[in-house]
């Protein structure tokens, strides 16, 4: 709302806006309270329905239309409200999903925009995505199972470990679990970006943070490394907004996606005297079967710079999870 509303004047008053996977139409209706002359609306659910009487009931039926349909086959179809040659000058849409690309509507997203979008003038809105990874470490969830209500119940770990470990999850982590710093793996342009950019991999490295043992240790542990995402709104001559799903942000409704190590058999750990390192690749992809659900698989090392400065590895192992519907 706050990134409609504040650039009025520079990105919407007088132009022709399109909303893809509109919902209920909030963001139609702020870019109509915006000035915007014309608003598509675009659903392929009959949430369309409501959507309708939403826009009719706040006034703003004649600059938004609701269209019921799937973007790619109304652009085939010529089944929106354009006239031959027409584009649209911003593209919004709410496409992000869990670790930014589960279940992602991007792709569709970047249909309507090669194919309606004004050449040099229009944009997206977002129109930069940045996706990020941290470690951190959840001593209190291993070892709740060691003293409950005075039992020790601490067979039950085995069957935890085995759910943590099957699948990547979705859940709000706590800065204070964090022990490394967050990590910048992936940016994308979204004016510019192409399909195939949305399954990568990425070198990283991941250092510890000054806080991450505050108790001394010298050995700190990693169970889990946590996926999230920053969005700016950022087009050049307009105010921009930012929000980050990250650990150290307010939570959103994305929470973060959560990655476990096996915290039995090889959990990487890291010395602050010997200031080690964890660094290796980081793969996002699609995944072969189902589109919306996304395979994650990270290749990782710890370790540090000897004195002649050859990289000394201390441990190594290949993380693979997925976040599936």
């Amino acid at each position: 709302e706050n990134a409609i509303l504040s650039n009025s004047e520079p990105l919407f008053r007088g132009k022709t806006v399109l909303d893809i996977g509109c919902g209920t139409g909030v963001l139609s209706l702020f870019c109509a309270k915006a000035g915007a002359k014309k608003v598509i609306a675009v659903d392929n659910s009959d949430i369309i329905h409501q959507a309708k009487q939403i826009i009719k009931l706040n006034g703003f039926e004649d600059v938004v239309t609701c269209v019921r349909g799937k973007i790619e086959t109304l652009i085939e179809t010529k089944g929106l409200p354009l006239s031959d040659g027409e584009t649209v000058d911003v593209i919004v849409s709410e496409w992000m999903g869990y670790a930014l690309f589960f279940e992602t509507m991007l792709p569709s997203v970047m249909a309507a925009r090669d194919a309606l979008m004004t050449p040099v003038s229009g944009t997206m809105f977002p129109n930069v995505s940045t996706i990020f990874i941290e470690g951190g470490r959840d001593f209190e969830r291993l070892n709740y199972w060691d003293d409950v209500h005075s039992l020790n119940m601490s067979p039950m770990k085995d069957r935890m470990v085995m759910e943590l470990t099957n699948d990547a999850s979705v859940e709000v982590v706590e800065d204070e679990k964090i022990v490394t710093q967050r990590e910048k793996v992936m940016k994308h342009d979204l004016n510019t970006c192409k399909d195939k950019e949305l399954d990568f991999e990425v070198p990283f490295e991941l250092r510890l943070r000054d806080d991450a043992s505050p108790d001394d240790d010298d050995i700190v542990t990693i169970h889990q490394l946590v996926v999230s995402f920053d969005i700016d709104f950022a087009v050049s001559g307009t105010k921009v907004v930012s929000f980050s799903t990250g650990c150290q942000s307010t939570p959103t409704h994305w929470k973060q996606a959560v990655m476990w190590f096996d915290p039995v058999h090889n959990c990487p750990a890291l010395s602050k005297g010997r200031g080690e390192v964890m660094k290796g690749t980081f793969q996002m992809k699609r995944n072969a079967q189902n589109h919306r659900d996304i395979d994650m698989t990270v290749r990782w090392e710890t370790g540090r710079s000897g004195e002649d400065g050859t990289w000394v590895r201390a441990m190594d192992g290949v993380l693979k999870r997925s976040l599936i519907a």
